[in-house]
């Protein structure tokens, strides 16, 4: 099976430079991630890449589209230099695109308005043309989590944003989502071109949320359960959750407990998908959140990244700057690598 090569075990840099506090300046900039620091950092944990999120307002004003304002794109350089001083790679990933993020649902415009879809792939024309000199070291993920109700006008437009983007740079990597969040069951959906050896397609992996995203005040769901849950777990103990989601799981008649054979099952289409087509794939964010059980946390991403390392499937773990542990604190309050989980992730 292909490989993504260079870009098999890697961190998400969120946080910095997309969805960021709405009172972010300079100074936020340029002290929530520092580059020479932080890439070097990641780089000792023998990870091979970064994934770079990027709101495309960070740098191009909706009073002003089509300019990109030199000095908020000189951070991407930044970052981009301190790879390669690093020997890492770095995905430039659109994670907020004129027109579409994940969070709106049908508030998104982007596929019912041509002009945002010009500035999309005028977006990538300009960042194609701004790194043709780069050789591998730099793909483009063009945008993150489609939420739409099909495929298609997503297929559209990417297929003719990467026609552009190969007119400026035939070789560099291009990485395609699915729909549904990037769902891996979605990439079914997505439109094939087998003949291109430089496209990627990749989905995102949290499953089970009850668990990976336990707690988590910004889903409703999860904030009323208010449950602990560890993994493995049994149905059985969370039916509450179901029912205040009103969907009751077709696995729930055939697995009792949820454990490494449930996540197997739940990766199934990824594993069909390198089956059937000679062309690899990448999961651009898996994790699992900050307070849950440790001991759970360590087994979910042990199991994950097993499977993906069997199957040859490239990952980066959600988040360096928050989400996965991927650090902790001391009694006195210092910030420390949280080893255990840095070994996991780095793995290839």
């Amino acid at each position: 099976m292909k490989k993504f090569n260079g870009y098999m075990a890697g961190v998400n840099i969120g946080g910095w430079l997309s969805q960021y506090p709405q009172d972010a300046n300079k100074e936020y900039w340029d002290t929530c991630c520092v580059p020479t620091k932080d890439i070097a950092r990641i780089a000792s944990w023998k990870c091979d890449h970064i994934r770079l999120p990027v709101d495309y307002f960070f740098f191009e004003s909706d009073d002003d589209p089509g300019v990109y304002a030199p000095d908020r794109i000189a951070y991407i350089d930044m970052c981009l230099e301190e790879c390669k001083k690093n020997g890492l790679n770095m995905i430039l990933d659109l994670h907020h695109a004129p027109g579409f993020f994940f969070a709106l649902g049908d508030k998104n415009k982007l596929f019912v308005d041509p002009a945002l879809q010009d500035r999309f792939v005028a977006i990538w024309k300009f960042f194609a043309e701004r790194y043709k000199d780069e050789g591998d070291n730099i793909a483009f993920e063009l945008m993150n989590e489609l939420v739409w109700s099909s495929s298609e006008p997503w297929n559209d437009l990417w297929t003719r944003t990467l026609a552009e983007i190969r007119k400026i740079s035939p070789d560099r990597y291009v990485i395609i989502g699915s729909n549904n969040w990037n769902s891996v069951w979605e990439l079914k959906n997505l439109r094939l071109i087998e003949n291109d050896k430089h496209l990627i397609y990749n989905f995102h992996f949290y499953d089970p949320q009850i668990f990976t995203h336990q707690r988590a005040p910004w889903d409703k769901v999860q904030a009323e359960y208010n449950g602990y849950v560890t993994f493995p777990y049994r149905f059985e103990d969370h039916k509450r959750f179901f029912e205040l989601l009103n969907y009751w799981p077709e696995m729930m008649a055939s697995y009792e407990i949820v454990d490494k054979e449930f996540i197997r099952r739940m990766l199934e289409p990824a594993v069909e998908f390198l089956a059937k087509h000679d062309i690899p794939l990448y999961c651009s964010e898996f994790g699992v959140i900050g307070w849950a059980d440790e001991k759970s946390s360590l087994y979910w991403l042990d199991t994950v990244c097993d499977i993906f390392n069997e199957f040859g499937i490239g990952h980066s773990v959600w988040s360096y700057t928050g989400f996965t542990p991927l650090f902790k604190k001391d009694e006195n309050g210092n910030k420390l690598e949280n080893t255990p989980f840095i070994e996991i992730i780095s793995r290839m």
